[in-house]
């Protein structure tokens, strides 16, 4: 039988899909029920079917995709696998004693190992999303996130965003071959790559884009020019998908995208606080997290990113209404995180829908 954290964990992802979360579906998330229970009969479940095909042999196997022990020693209640992130990527410097053509080589080499470790961890996570632990090896049995959590949600969430990218990458690097990066760095804009196959560049662009794009909605509803929804539509980059046509993508719809971003935004919030506060989460998931709510993450350090987190979830914490909480969320988002101290403290019997 299912917890409460956790049957709303899955609800929240149901939400976070193309699919309805009605209020009932939010009303687990007030729900003050820690998640240590439920993690502690995971943690046991895993542990013993771990110990269990570790006694027969007395050395473990190597992790896949060159992953170490250290990476895999974090909270598998709300952090994802790190195959669902970028691997570790830098291009070789130039070898004063190697010609040119040796030198591109060996950077075109380290570029083709990318690609493929990134190529090889979807095909990981297709493994942990929909492989039963039983049946998985020693290796990726400490990789899958416990069920029903927020780590499978997002595992799920990435790998049919990564999972959808796979054709147009394959048609750029079949037109571009060797020049795919100079493509793909050129346009951030297209997004064609799979999470696990952005290079750092590539990450660094698509996030400097956004800072302008946010800069540039909160600037034109600060003189009136916008509505709040289509800001916060801006801000959260929800809106028209691509390469589709104005005419075809009405505003229902986008504002239907919006809605399912806010409700995912305040379940998720539910989740974080009740797996254990921002700390329990690795540096690279707090810069996603406060992607997700509008923050720019470019130039700040782990301990700036985490108290910015931490602020959020203080201030949505204080409100036990959902649908004032969606409101809230709205205003911190449209307004940036320099101006979050005027939602610090307030009297929730005196907030208003429009306040």
């Amino acid at each position: 039988m299912r917890t409460p954290i956790l049957l709303s964990a899955h609800r929240a992802a149901a939400h976070y899909r193309p699919l309805g979360l009605t209020k009932s579906h939010h009303a687990a998330l007030s729900n003050s029920t820690l998640i240590a229970h439920s993690r502690l009969h995971f943690q046991h479940r895993f542990n013993s079917s771990s110990s269990s095909s570790s006694s027969s042999s007395s050395s473990q196997p190597p992790l896949p995709l060159n992953l170490t022990p250290l990476d895999i020693q974090y909270n598998k209640t709300l952090n994802p696998p790190p195959t669902t992130r970028p691997p570790p990527f830098s291009i070789p410097e130039n070898n004063p004693s190697l010609s040119l053509p040796r030198n591109l080589l060996a950077k075109g080499k380290a570029i083709l190992t990318f690609y493929k470790t990134g190529l090889k961890s979807i095909l990981v996570n297709r493994r942990l999303c929909y492989t039963p632990l039983d049946s998985l090896p020693e290796p990726l049995k400490q990789l899958k996130p416990y069920p029903d959590t927020r780590a499978a949600l997002i595992l799920k969430s990435r790998l049919r965003h990564d999972l959808g990218r796979l054709i147009p990458l394959s048609l750029i690097l079949l037109v571009c071959a060797e020049f795919t990066p100079v493509v793909i760095l050129g346009a951030p804009n297209l997004k064609v790559t799979p999470l696990t196959c952005r290079m750092p560049r590539e990450v660094e662009a698509i996030r400097e884009r956004d800072r302008v794009v946010r800069k540039r909605a909160r600037e034109l509803y600060g003189k009136g020019e916008g509505e709040v929804d289509v800001v916060v539509g801006e801000v959260l980059r929800v809106g028209r998908p691509r390469f589709v046509p104005e005419w075809i993508y009405p505003g229902v719809m986008r504002k239907g995208k919006l809605e399912r971003r806010l409700a995912w935004i305040v379940a998720d919030d539910a989740m974080i606080v009740q797996g254990g506060g921002e700390g329990e989460l690795v540096v690279e998931e707090v810069r996603v997290a406060l992607e997700e709510r509008g923050v720019d993450v470019l130039g700040k350090g782990e301990e700036e990113l985490r108290g910015l987190l931490r602020k959020w979830l203080e201030i949505t914490g204080q409100v036990e209404d959902l649908d004032v909480r969606r409101e809230v969320v709205k205003g911190m988002v449209v307004q940036g995180e320099e101006r979050w101290r005027r939602w610090e403290r307030w009297e929730e019997s005196k907030l208003t829908l429009e306040g």
